[in-house]
């Protein structure tokens, strides 16, 4: 074969310019199918004046979550911290863990199987144990559990849940708090396996020191260089873990459609933000809206909601509705540069 010379073959390039290479140059983004939307389902603002029409009582908190469900929600978080029902009780206070939860989780259980999975708080109670029972009793399959909060609590409860085979949830609200899980739950091997972590962030604090560390979100690029730093550093500690994305504060589902592009799964629900967009004052009229909106944003990005099984299998857990074993790989979350 003859070879042009420097400048005839400038000369020819000249000729045939064209500035866009072929379209099937581009490979396919990294970006999984299947999306898991979990909805947490409190309607933590009505008492500061926001959110009316967002569950408080036990028979609406069973009510939203039927109603997201039946729109293809795979799993469902219920927390009463610090919510107060139309009888006056604190749920958090008045009523045993296990009772509470029981109140929920059997209607729903009744109508769906386990068509859904059941995220629980473990944190309230008088005592370790009271905070523990749901997980005994066999009522959580998921529990989350701050990185930040004490060590005298985190690491025993960490230990419990994965001996009755709940999954932890490691939250993290910083980078900061990414770094304490490591230090503190990974390393030393408190966490059994690949971890599943949820990011919650951008709510704002009335403290200085908490339990927690916030992270300030004022803006869009605020919120993305946040939750790519968290990520990042996730991705760091091990490449193969599940994270969640959860929809919070003014931010709303912001926060979830950037996780959604990501490739992560996410957290939409009443419980952290009563707002529907960033820029307005507009409410949410509850979970079923939220979860349509974020059902529609995953659909636009390419993505379809996870079933429960899927779920389950992504983050480690066992199938339980009799169908074949969903491929690890079909929801892999990819390393985000």
């Amino acid at each position: 074969m003859e070879h042009p010379s420097l400048w005839e073959a400038a000369r020819r390039e000249n000729e045939e310019y064209q500035f866009v290479a072929a379209a099937d140059t581009q490979p396919k983004w990294d970006i999984p199918d299947k999306i898991a939307i979990n909805v947490a389902v409190s309607g933590r603002f009505v008492s500061d004046g926001m959110g009316a029409g967002h569950p408080t009582s036990i028979e609406e908190y069973v009510d939203s979550a039927s109603e997201v469900i039946e729109a293809g929600a795979c799993g469902i978080h219920v927390d009463f911290t610090w919510v107060t029902d139309n009888r006056g009780r604190r749920l958090d206070r008045d009523l045993p863990p296990v009772d509470a939860y029981a109140a929920v989780l059997e209607p729903l259980r009744a109508r769906f199987g386990d068509g859904f999975v059941a995220n629980l708080n473990v944190l309230n109670g008088k005592s370790f144990e009271e905070c523990m029972s749901p997980a005994k009793a066999g009522q959580a399959e998921v529990a989350p559990c701050a990185a930040g909060h004490p060590e005298a609590f985190v690491l025993p409860a960490m230990r419990t849940l994965e001996e009755y085979g709940v999954k932890p949830e490691i939250v993290v609200h910083s980078t900061g708090e990414v770094e304490l899980a490591k230090r503190k739950l990974i390393d030393t091997g408190v966490i059994a396996g690949t971890p599943y972590w949820i990011v919650l962030y951008g709510l704002p604090f009335d403290t200085g020191r908490s339990l927690i560390s916030g992270t300030s979100v004022r803006n869009a690029q605020d919120m993305a260089q946040h939750l790519f730093m968290m990520v990042n550093q996730i991705r760091d500690i091990d490449a193969a873990s599940q994270i969640t994305v959860c929809a919070a504060g003014r931010a709303s589902l912001y926060m979830t459609t950037l996780a959604t592009m990501m490739g992560l799964h996410i957290r939409v629900g009443v419980e952290d933000t009563p707002w529907k967009y960033p820029n307005s004052e507009q409410m949410l009229t509850g979970n079923l809206e939220m979860f349509n909106m974020a059902k529609q944003i995953a659909e636009l990005h390419g993505r379809r909601p996870a079933t429960a099984d899927e779920y389950r299998v992504s983050i480690g857990l066992a199938p339980k509705m009799g169908q074949p074993k969903v491929a690890q790989a079909n929801m892999a979350q990819p390393q985000i540069g």
